[in-house]
């Protein structure tokens, strides 16, 4: 009788000692376990003091911070992280070295069995709830004045003061990823992972052979967490402007976690601009860009659901681009004063743009006139065969607009044409100067640092070098040279990078 007594007594006690501790009290056990790396207790520590205390500020950073550090550990997150193929040793979120499998050429093993829509519904399931709960930890600091002073052994790598412009700045990039989780949730992306690896072990992987394979790849998958990520947006960009705002208000002498650079201060205005034109479209319908006159944009219509991402997508031939195949060069009304030349431009720093040609026409006088859609700057070369496989250089090109006119006279009635894209090709034209009388240089000669192609000014300066260089980067293509002449210092190392023809160069020597 005595035991059974004994026991309840016991309990009872625990629990009362436990509900002794004030918030305070909890807050510093869980700061003293996030100096031992604990992340598990710590935000159980600052569960226990938003239990006793929800509007208890520091608690409220801590538990935000803390609920979003211990997803890879919890079972959803950590079962997730097995099925697609994480090892569970190197898991420590500080010091992470567990790495996805990867096969001799370094591409990532496909897990079986999983489909890509997983990752998305993993996000809305379980991140989401992390993210929005993170969100509203931090808008419960509403005192301006607020600071949180942590040590170099509390966030395992420098001390660090965070005030109130941080943690909304924090909270504008959580609303940010709630806006994108909505929004990805949207999508339709189902695919077998060990399909897309199939493909790609086959040598047939492209975008034309997945977008063949899965009609309803980027069609809606649901239209009903539009209106949240639209919530979300919103969210975000008055989150940002407050934050923005307060940073930039600080005591040049505060050092912060964010600090306003000056360098960066017009880049930073132009995207707090950019962000009130499209929050302000969402009431007021479409609006001319503070920063860009030319462009109008409307935030809207991403979140109506009645543009699907597949039906903006252009044309593509394996992983190129079809040039002239973009069905709205508005992008669903999203966006309004671009030109077919400004968006395929953009995109050929990432992908191969591919000329398409229409059908050649003969003329009375047995002249075959040929039109092919273009990139104005883009060096082109026009091939012709009879056969299919020998082809004979017809002419070379620099294109003037997005589409080519040409004219070939065959002698041959059968003959077949294509349109080479050097993408790799740099043409510099230009004249050579005398710096003191401005006077043209005849006989300069221009050489290629890159491939050591050399040509010369003719009698009125002018010069046209083609060089032979791939791209330097994912970006731009680039060429150093030389320019010289008799009775001239030389010219060394002139840099110039671009795509396609680099032109109206004025080049001064001096004698």
């Amino acid at each position: 009788m005595k035991t059974r007594l004994l026991i309840p007594a016991l309990i009872g006690l625990l629990c009362w000692n436990a509900a002794a501790q004030t918030a305070d009290e909890w807050v510093a056990q869980g700061r003293t376990d996030l100096t031992t790396q604990d992340l598990t207790d710590a935000n159980a520590a600052f569960t226990q003091a938003l239990a006793l205390s929800p509007t208890n500020e520091t608690a409220n950073v801590f538990y935000a911070i803390t609920r979003l550090l211990v997803l890879p550990s919890q079972p959803a997150g950590s079962n997730f992280l097995t099925r697609v193929g994480f090892p569970v040793a190197g898991r420590n979120i500080y010091d992470w070295t567990s790495k996805l499998p990867k096969d001799t050429n370094g591409v990532v093993l496909a897990p079986a069995g999983v489909n890509a829509d997983e990752f998305t519904a993993q996000l809305r399931t379980n991140v989401l709830l992390a993210v929005s709960g993170a969100i509203s930890n931090l808008a419960a600091i509403t005192d301006t004045n607020f600071t949180l002073d942590l040590a170099s052994n509390e966030t395992s790598m420098t001390a660090v003061t965070v005030d109130y412009g941080d943690l909304k700045l924090i909270q504008a990039g959580l609303c940010g990823a709630e806006y994108l989780i909505y929004t990805l949730n949207a999508q339709n992306l189902s695919a077998q992972l060990s399909d897309l690896r199939a493909l790609y072990t086959s040598g047939i992987l492209s975008a034309s052979r997945v977008l063949a394979d899965y009609p309803q790849l980027l069609t809606f998958a649901t239209t009903s967490d539009l209106q949240s990520a639209r919530a979300a947006f919103i969210n975000g960009v008055n989150a940002y402007m407050i934050a923005s705002a307060f940073i930039r208000s600080r005591p040049t002498n505060e050092v912060r976690l964010f600090n306003y650079d000056q360098v960066q201060a017009s880049s930073e205005g132009d995207f707090r601009l950019t962000l009130q034109d499209l929050e302000n479209s969402l009431a007021l319908g479409p609006q001319w860009l503070a920063v860009d006159p030319n462009l109008a944009v409307d935030a809207s219509p991403q979140f109506v659901g009645d543009t699907t991402g597949r039906s903006l997508l252009p044309k593509f031939d394996d992983n190129a681009i079809e040039l002239g195949s973009f069905p709205d060069l508005t992008f669903g009304g999203v966006i309004y004063g671009l030109t077919e030349d400004q968006v395929e431009g953009a995109l050929s720093h990432r992908f191969a743009m591919l000329p398409v040609g229409a059908m050649p026409m003969l003329s009375a006088s047995n002249t075959v006139n040929l039109a092919f859609t273009t990139l104005t700057g883009h060096y082109y070369t026009l091939e012709a065969s009879t056969d299919l496989v020998h082809w004979q250089n017809i002419t070379n090109f620099v294109a003037t607009g997005n589409v080519t006119l040409l004219v070939d006279s065959p002698a041959t009635s059968e003959r077949f044409y294509r349109l080479q894209d050097d993408a790799g090709f740099l043409a510099f034209f230009g004249v050579v100067l005398d710096l003191n009388t401005g006077l043209p240089i005849a006989g300069a000669r221009v050489l290629s640092v890159g491939d050591g192609t050399t040509t010369f000014s003719d009698i009125t300066g002018q010069f046209f070098l083609l060089t032979t260089l791939p791209a330097s980067s994912s970006y731009w293509n680039f060429d150093e040279l030389d320019i010289s002449a008799a009775g001239y210092l030389t010219l060394d190392n002139y840099y110039y990078g671009g795509n396609g023809l680099v032109s109206g160069l004025q080049i001064y020597l001096s004698p």
